[in-house]
């Protein structure tokens, strides 16, 4: 299994079954995972869609209670995005994140909104941060195609995660997680089974270490 370490962060291509493997129990403090959700790949046949016609087979994959299972032995607490699409594998808790990414005034060539359950017991949240266009809280890297922003990850570390925290991502896709962890210091380790994938996203952390991204101001509101 390929390393790349960048920063505070250890990133794997590979499995992350493989990866989670190696792991010993509760060895994680916090998971914070974006598996991909098995819906389809109708947002490649939309001509509003930025990654229309665009080749992978992401959007067919689905995750098994198997993952789930070593999930929740390596680590202590998590939030899962798309957790929706996995209830049957999870507890019943209130303590949901909804993400609502729609711009002011106007609506998404797709969902205004995602949902993230957390294994925390808190009262639900609202993490605001516009992901479309000219509104888009931060620049898109768009190698990716359910790319987060920085602000998003930073956002979960500073309302979920206590310093020093071992952070843990399954599926780091366009890396955003990772540079969010450097920026705040969190020790990450992360996966990505997909080479094209994790070739672009260490090239993507290392520039925002180069550039000194891992400086910006936080956005967005909790409510």
């Amino acid at each position: 299994m390929k390393k790349e370490v960048i920063g505070s962060s250890e990133l794997y291509h590979g499995d992350c079954m493989e990866l989670m493997a190696t792991l010993a129990d509760k060895s994680i403090d916090f998971a914070i995972v974006d598996p991909p959700y098995g819906i389809g790949e109708d947002w490649r046949k939309n001509p509003h869609s930025p990654f229309y016609r665009h080749k992978t087979s992401y959007g067919n994959q689905k995750i098994s209670a198997e993952f789930f299972e070593e999930l929740f032995r390596v680590s202590k607490d998590q939030v899962i995005f798309g957790a929706n699409y996995y209830t049957k594998f999870l507890e019943e808790r209130n303590s949901w994140i909804v993400w609502d990414k729609s711009p002011p005034g106007g609506r998404l060539f797709n969902s205004d909104c995602e949902l993230a359950w957390t294994s925390f017991n808190k009262k639900m949240k609202i993490a605001r941060f516009v992901w479309n266009g000219f509104y888009a809280c931060e620049l898109r890297y768009g190698k990716h195609p359910h790319e987060k922003p920085v602000k998003l990850y930073s956002w979960i570390l500073s309302n979920y995660a206590k310093p020093g925290m071992k952070i843990l991502d399954t599926h780091l896709g366009s890396g955003s997680s990772a540079i969010a962890c450097n920026e705040m210091g969190f020790p990450l380790v992360a996966c990505e089974i997909e080479a094209g994938y994790f070739a672009t996203a260490c090239k993507r952390v290392r520039l925002a270490a180069a550039q000194g991204m891992f400086e910006f101001e936080s956005e967005g509101a909790a409510v």
